[in-house]
């Protein structure tokens, strides 16, 4: 019994096993939090790293991140957002450890006050310059500290670029710029440095004397906000004309300093590694790269979640390596081999890092290519043989379509050496005598209005594969019909290219086409006249209703206070100038598309346009909104009627009032010199205008809200009026957010 019972035991901890193995992992989440903006350049492969890195940990990890976009932010307002962040990212899902990276995440995590900053385990990575004073604060917070290497790093520069290179960086005055120099002038201390880190007591002269001493390296900081003339064309210059021979070491990546290795024609180097090898022309240095940074950050996470408290593990230098890039080193002409032995290079084509390997591929696949090439080159021999069989057959098969579309109006025709050759039949339907006809013969039957078309298909003719195209032609002298040509330009085995193609009569196609296109018109201008009645009948009968029976209770109810009789008379006057505006805006509507109505047109200008309508409307617009304007200083000017214009223009400011309740409305202009055209619109922040909707928004008697007041016919009087002012009406619009309408007319500069 007991023997059964061991030997069974084995197999009952097989099933367990592959039981607990199946069962899902139980996912650990991870907030990571980025210092920069999340477009830049390294935070795709720094989070495909973070992720693999957990992955290799055997982690199963639900990562969430998070873009402080700290450049964009002073102090408070970047705390701010970080409070946003950590609260917005933490409603419905609490993280277990909490990854920062950089300067300005970490900083502002710890400084921002949010309560799970304080309750979870932070590991920080790629701080140069930790707060020690706040992490005193701060029990749950361990991480690395990336010092930055200035030693290593100048002897990076000397090892590239000889013991007597010249270096400069940029520094400012801020928080992090009196950090770096006080760190560099500790650093330097005993090495035979000088430039930014001399004292004021030590003049420029005696510091250029000690950079001619053997063994001394000068070490300059270019500043930037506190330069007199800031301008980038003044930067490029002082670089591209100063420091010409010199190499640049980044030292730190702000708003300020970003690109600098792009623009300066001197090599760059850097000490920390935000957008190394990330298109910003950096060379390399002695530095944490980021994969090392990642593996130390995800690595002391791991140990976190498997229980270790983060002040049991204390906060420790980060690893640097020697490392350059191979695109920046291509783009400079340094070499391969002026790379020292230990540098790592980076982003280095397979062809490159292992030549021999590179080559032995190379010829296999040329091999390969030539077994290809004599085996296509054999199937194109057996499918020669093949096709002389075809054309055998095509030639038989030609006979006989030949004979099926003989009497009918279909004739075959083809080009041969530029000239058209049309079948005998076709001349006999003409009553011509057959010959080739050249293209310029061509061009003479057919009707001057296709000349242009026709050319362009012969300039394109060895393009065409398959076209067919429409064209009226006069092949006997008399009136013009209708003819479809429909050819194939094909390629031939001789490299030579062959036309052919149909041709057809389709005169009595296209007589149907018209008579079917008239009957369409006739009804939709029967469709368009029994809607017109069909409206103008219920917008006249509501104001006339309310008139009469208002009238009539006047007359007869002799009852009413005067303050009813007021009401009543009141809305009487209403009705009757919503009639009356109804009945002024079909005459104006019909005088304007008959052309009755005549305008006025002069130069103005836009800005005092503006201003005008501006000033009229300040008092009209609700004082719940903000009424802007928005003008620009170049005297744009305009031939338009300038009444016409504003009518316009009040219509939409109008509108918008009705259909805001809060936020503002805008009155402005752009100009688009490379058009010579100028934008003048009207935005609010109203309700907005559904997709399906501003299609229709400009027909007739449309109404957004169909017991809103108005016949609908303002935006489609707009519409002619700017339309006879050669210009156009553009709407953008969604629905929550507000619409913006927009004329656009032809403009110029007042000279």
């Amino acid at each position: 019994m007991n023997r059964g019972l061991v030997r069974l035991l084995p197999i009952f901890l097989l099933i367990l096993l592959g039981v607990s193995s199946c069962s899902k992992k139980e996912e650990r989440r991870i907030l990571v939090v980025h210092s920069y903006e999340e477009s830049y350049d390294a935070y795709p492969d720094f989070n495909r790293m973070i992720a693999e890195q957990f992955k290799k940990e055997k982690v199963d990890a639900d990562i969430r991140t998070v873009y402080l976009d700290c450049e964009s932010y002073w102090e408070e307002p970047e705390l701010e957002r970080m409070r946003f962040l950590v609260d917005s990212i933490s409603k419905d899902w609490k993280p277990e450890i909490i990854l920062v990276n950089e300067d300005q995440a970490t900083y502002s995590l710890m400084k921002c006050n949010v309560p799970l900053a304080k309750e979870i385990p932070v590991v920080f990575g790629g701080v140069n310059y930790p707060n020690w004073g706040l992490l005193k604060y701060h029990p749950n917070v361990t991480g690395f500290h990336d010092k930055i290497a200035f030693n290593e790093n100048v002897e990076v520069a000397k090892a590239l670029f000889g013991s007597r290179v010249r270096m400069f960086t940029m520094l400012d005055t801020t928080y992090i710029d009196r950090k770096i120099r006080a760190d560099a002038k500790e650093q330097f201390q005993g090495h035979k440095v000088t430039g930014f880190i001399d004292s004021s007591t030590v003049s420029p002269e005696e510091q250029i004397r000690l950079s001619e001493e053997e063994g001394y390296t000068r070490f300059m900081a270019i500043p930037l906000r506190n330069s007199r003339n800031q301008s980038d064309a003044n930067l490029m210059w002082i670089l591209n004309k100063n420091y010409r021979d010199q190499c640049y070491i980044q030292l730190k990546r702000d708003f300020t300093t970003i690109n600098i290795g792009s623009i300066c024609v001197s090599p760059s180097l850097t000490a920390i590694n935000e957008a190394f090898g990330y298109g910003e022309k950096l060379l390399g240095g002695y530095m944490t790269t980021l994969p090392i940074q990642v593996e130390e950050e995800v690595k002391t996470a791991v140990r976190i979640l498997n229980g270790e408290r983060p002040q049991d593990i204390p906060i420790s230098e980060s690893r640097k390596e020697y490392v350059v890039d191979w695109k920046t080193m291509k783009q400079i002409g340094l070499s391969k081999d002026r790379i020292p032995a230990h540098y790592k290079i980076v982003n280095i084509p397979f062809s490159d890092e292992y030549p021999l390997l590179w080559s032995i591929t190379v010829a296999s696949l040329f091999l390969f290519l030539i077994i290809l090439l004599a085996y296509f080159w054999w199937l194109y021999l057996r499918e020669q043989a093949r096709k002389k069989q075809a054309l055998a057959a095509l030639a038989d098969e030609k006979e006989n379509l030949s004979l099926a579309i003989e009497g009918g109006t279909t004739y075959v025709w083809k080009l041969d050496k530029e000239h058209f050759i049309f079948e005998d039949a076709f001349w006999k339907a003409q009553g011509l005598t057959p010959k080739p006809v050249s293209f310029h013969e061509l061009l003479n039957f057919v009707h001057p209005d296709h000349w242009g078309s026709v050319k362009i298909s012969w300039q394109n003719l060895k393009n065409a594969r398959k076209k067919i195209a429409h064209l009226r032609c006069s092949f006997d002298g008399k009136e013009y019909q209708w003819w479809e040509f429909r050819y194939t330009t094909t390629m031939l085995p001789s490299g030579e290219y062959r036309t052919a193609g149909l041709l057809l009569n389709v005169q009595e196609i296209k007589d149907r086409e018209r008579e079917l296109e008239a009957a369409r018109l006739l009804a939709e201008k029967a469709e368009l006249k029994q809607s017109f009645l069909a409206n103008m009948s219920h917008e006249i009968r509501t104001p006339l209703n309310s008139i009469v029976g208002f009238a009539n209770i006047l007359a007869v109810d002799e009852t009413l206070n005067t303050e009813e009789r007021q009401e009543y008379i009141d809305t009487i006057n209403k009705n009757s100038e919503l009639l009356l505006k109804l009945i002024n805006d079909i005459l104006e509507l019909s005088r304007i598309e008959s052309g009755y109505m005549s305008f006025t047109y002069q130069r103005c200008r836009v800005k005092d346009l503006i201003d005008d309508i501006y000033m009229t409307h300040q008092v009209l617009i609700a004082p719940r909104l903000d009424f802007l304007k928005e003008t620009h200083e170049l005297p744009l000017e305009i031939n338009v009627d300038r009444e016409r214009l504003i009518q316009v223009l009040t219509n939409f400011l109008n509108n918008a009032g009705k259909f805001t309740e809060r936020g503002y409305i805008k009155l402005g202009y752009d100009y688009l010199p490379n058009e010579g055209k100028v934008l003048i619109y009207v935005e609010d922040t109203g309700r907005g205008i559904p997709q399906e909707e501003q299609r229709m928004i400009f027909s007739r008697f449309y109404k957004q809200n169909e017991f809103s007041q108005g016949a609908g016919l303002g935006l489609s009087i707009c519409q002619v009026i700017i339309e006879k002012l050669g210009g156009k009406i553009t709407l953008q619009s969604e629905v929550g957010k507000g619409s913006r309408f927009t004329v656009i007319l032809p403009c110029w500069v007042e000279s």
